[in-house]
């Protein structure tokens, strides 16, 4: 607290410092509960610490600036590169030149250094809604997007990201299939692929799955689920669209029937708990 009054950091920043703590700690424990070794101590100075170049400047080069300062004040290599390297999801050599930092990669690469950073994240429940609107989906958010899913990963929870087609014909019935295990009906989808984009993935996993193109194709809904996989606790979201199914349907090994069917008939079948929402969405949108 005595860097803090004299750089005269401001309450604010002292209090999101103070939160990011409390939030790396706990993951810090967790990390360590799971069998990895984790320096606790130096997880909560770090933490403490991380934001102290928001007393110069609120740019992204704080981290760096903060890393200078902490350098000066005797506080420690491991400390200053927590400061250094918690900005967004680390900053890249490229990166760094192009800010007039310099010209070195500011990204985490201890465990201690990625859980500040990752709890840095977290403190804030709409901040990486704020980096994706400031940056875009370019490399250095995609890049912090991994590393959260890192930490993530270590915690035992996982997030996964998927996407559904509902496919309609000329005649406005919509294609199920039936999976061989379990048996339930679903609609065309599967996992998103690292760096590929929703779109992109909803027509190969209808082509892969279906032999069909999709027309016409429009987002239709998204939903999610929490839920419990063994040890892993794990988020699914499900990006849901739908166009018009164009060709002959061929399905593969996974399903074992493929069939155009009215809403009202879908109702009536076993379907998997991931597509009864998007079957009572398209009730209710009808």
């Amino acid at each position: 607290m005595d860097l803090f009054l004299k750089y005269k950091v401001s309450k604010s920043v002292v209090a999101h410092s103070k939160k990011v703590r409390k939030i790396a700690l706990e993951v810090a424990k967790e990390l360590e509960e799971n069998g990895l070794g984790v320096d606790l101590k130096l997880v909560g100075k770090g933490a403490l610490l991380h934001d102290i170049g928001r007393s110069m400047t609120h740019g992204l080069e704080h981290g760096y600036i903060g890393g200078r300062i902490l350098r000066k004040e005797g506080e420690g290599e491991e400390v200053a590169r927590i400061a250094e390297r918690h900005v967004l999801g680390g900053i890249s050599k490229e990166e760094a030149g192009r800010m007039g930092m310099p010209a070195k990669n500011f990204i985490p690469e201890t465990l201690e250094e990625k859980i500040i950073c990752y709890a840095d994240k977290l403190s804030d429940k709409d901040k990486i809604e704020r980096i994706e609107r400031l940056l875009g989906r370019n490399a250095a958010y995609e890049r912090m997007v991994k590393l959260i899913q890192e930490v993530d990963a270590m915690r035992g929870r996982v997030q996964e990201l998927n996407v559904y087609a509902v496919l309609r014909d000329s005649k406005g019935r919509i294609l199920v299939m039936k999976r061989r295990e379990p048996k339930v009906w679903e609609f065309p989808g599967g996992g998103v692929e690292w760096g590929e984009s929703p779109e992109k993935a909803v027509r190969r996993e209808v082509e892969e799955e279906t032999g069909l193109k999709i027309k016409n194709m429009k987002l239709l809904c998204t939903t999610s689920k929490v839920y419990k996989k063994g040890k892993l606790d794990k988020h699914s979201v499900y990006i849901v669209f739908e166009g018009k199914g164009e060709g002959k349907v061929k399905f593969g090994m996974e399903h074992s029937i493929a069939m155009w069917v009215d809403l009202k008939k879908i109702r009536k079948l076993e379907l998997g708990w991931n597509v009864e929402p998007i079957v009572e969405f398209l009730k209710v949108e009808k």
